[in-house]
């Protein structure tokens, strides 16, 4: 996402047609879209969350099929579980529900922290935040992440604290129903990558098996190409 704003998620939303035409897939984090309910300066207004913003991801990924009518658009959407509207975001693919809180042909990824994970097995309290009145936590990783979330936890600027594992169990039963979210772990796919001289990655692409730095001025492309060797071996021989 190249920022929040209507501009940044409307360019975006341009990119993801494009490729989508093009037969691309797509992955796309959302961490810095500001929760429901977050007031807006430009209008004096009140955010709707990330949900109505992705019905219009969805219905792009309906509209731009990859490559004319080859087969449907591919999104992955990629969201840290700390932010305010992960409940919401984890129900967006169910069965059942109001329609206009579902978008259902999207696909949709996790980015998980360790510490995440840390307070799950210690049955810990997790604190929810808009990443407006939080800025950063995507930016960042590992002991850096810790001491910015832990910061931001200590002076009380959370939307929502719940049990770690109240949210574990809701992801649990969504890829039980759903069979998403991907499970993808931002720590250890940072701390393994080659590219920590460029910045902070903060997504896979559609398919999972690829981690890349990505950024709003640079998208990552990967191609794939597939020969049938046993075709080449017959010239060979």
């Amino acid at each position: 996402m190249k920022e929040d704003s209507i501009d940044g998620i409307y360019e975006t939303l341009k990119q993801c047609a494009l490729i989508s035409k093009s037969a691309g897939g797509i992955g796309v984090n959302i961490h810095c879209i500001r929760s429901k309910g977050t007031y807006i300066a430009g209008t004096n207004g009140i955010s709707n969350g990330i949900v109505p913003m992705l019905r219009v991801f969805n219905n792009t990924a309906r509209y731009v099929d990859q490559g004319g009518n080859k087969r449907p658009g591919a999104f992955a959407i990629y969201l840290e579980p700390w932010h305010a509207d992960i409940f919401e975001f984890l129900d967006l693919k169910k069965n059942t529900g109001k329609e206009e809180t579902r978008a259902r042909d999207l696909f949709y990824a996790l980015w998980i922290p360790d510490l995440f994970m840390e307070r799950v097995e210690q049955n810990q309290e997790w604190c929810l935040m808009c990443p407006k009145i939080c800025p950063g936590l995507s930016d960042c990783w590992g002991e850096e992440f810790n001491k910015l979330y832990l910061s931001y936890e200590e002076k009380g600027l959370y939307v929502k604290k719940v049990k770690a594992q109240s949210l574990w169990y809701a992801i649990i039963e969504s890829q039980v129903e759903t069979g998403t979210p991907y499970m993808l772990y931002k720590d250890a796919c940072n701390r393994k990558s080659n590219q920590q001289n460029l910045g902070t990655i903060k997504c896979s692409n559609l398919c999972t098996e690829i981690v890349e730095y990505s950024s709003p001025e640079e998208v990552k492309l990967v191609y794939y190409f597939f020969k049938n060797l046993l075709h080449i071996m017959k010239f060979l021989l």
